[in-house]
């Protein structure tokens, strides 16, 4: 769709393509809102990131520097917004995003409202606002569904678990199991629900999204949380944040440093 004024050169960037169905994809959690520490993880690799604007510190001016910082080195950027305002989604949509989560689905009217704003006509009512990301990124083609966005839906309460099956019939891109949320609404502990899943839950809405061809994936925080997950069929989950990922390397070359100074002065 041409645009009145704008150039007619082809782009020379490519937006990195998200996928979400490689079992084990490696992501990183980002809650700060400064592009060099993206620059510094991307660098290293990680198969996607999601960029957390409804507990972290980014906003919509910053989305585009911190998309861009990770699409640099050809690493998809997700972010997940504050809530359901679909408004605010169109805007980082603009930003570039590879694909949004909405936080606390609950029901099949909100999950088929939250997919079709992030779907061209005929599959959704996304409007069409190109002009941000126009010249540097190549325009999506409305129809194209491979041009819109991915909608990830979490799922962390127990009301959104009893409606999975309505969630899922809204056809999203994915569903994002928010375990910290879920384990309150269970009255489950955090580290027993990830690792053994006593009641079957976790398993539960694995197998249901494999049944229903929509991935499935988790926050786990880090490898070691990340094997049962897996294991039960999840197939995309951040391994580490910045936050963890700065404090940990951190604590370990404190502790490095002050075992080699005990061993110097005994």
């Amino acid at each position: 769709m041409k645009i009145p004024g704008e150039t007619s050169r082809p782009s020379p960037l490519q937006t990195p393509e998200l996928n979400l169905t490689d079992r084990g994809c490696r992501g990183v959690w980002i809650g700060l809102q400064d592009p060099a520490s993206i620059e510094l993880i991307c660098a290293e690799g990680p198969d996607w990131i999601c960029i957390d604007g409804q507990h972290g510190q980014p906003e919509i001016p910053n989305l585009l520097g911190l998309i861009d910082a990770a699409n640099v080195f050809g690493v998809p950027a997700i972010v997940r917004v504050p809530g359901h305002d679909v408004g605010s989604a169109g805007r980082v949509i603009d930003a570039g995003t590879q694909g949004i989560i909405f936080p606390t689905v609950e029901d099949g009217a909100a999950a088929s409202t939250l997919v079709s704003a992030l779907r061209f006509p005929p599959r959704g009512d996304r409007s069409y606002g190109p002009v941000r990301r126009s010249p540097r990124y190549a325009k999506p083609t409305p129809g194209v569904a491979a041009d819109d966005p991915l909608a990830i839906l979490m799922v962390e309460t127990r009301a959104g678990y009893e409606n999975l099956d309505a969630i899922l019939a809204a056809d999203p891109d994915g569903i994002f199991v928010g375990p910290y949320d879920l384990s309150l609404s269970l009255g489950v502990d955090l580290d027993t629900l990830i690792s053994t899943d006593p009641d079957g839950v976790l398993r539960d809405i694995a197998r249901r999204c494999a049944d229903a061809c929509i991935p499935a994936g988790i926050y786990s925080g880090s490898p070691e949380l990340s094997a049962s997950p897996v294991s039960w069929g999840y197939s995309f989950m951040p391994i580490a944040s910045d936050y963890s990922l700065l404090s940990t390397a951190t604590r370990g070359v404190l502790a490095e440093h002050a075992a080699r100074y005990e061993t110097v002065s005994l």
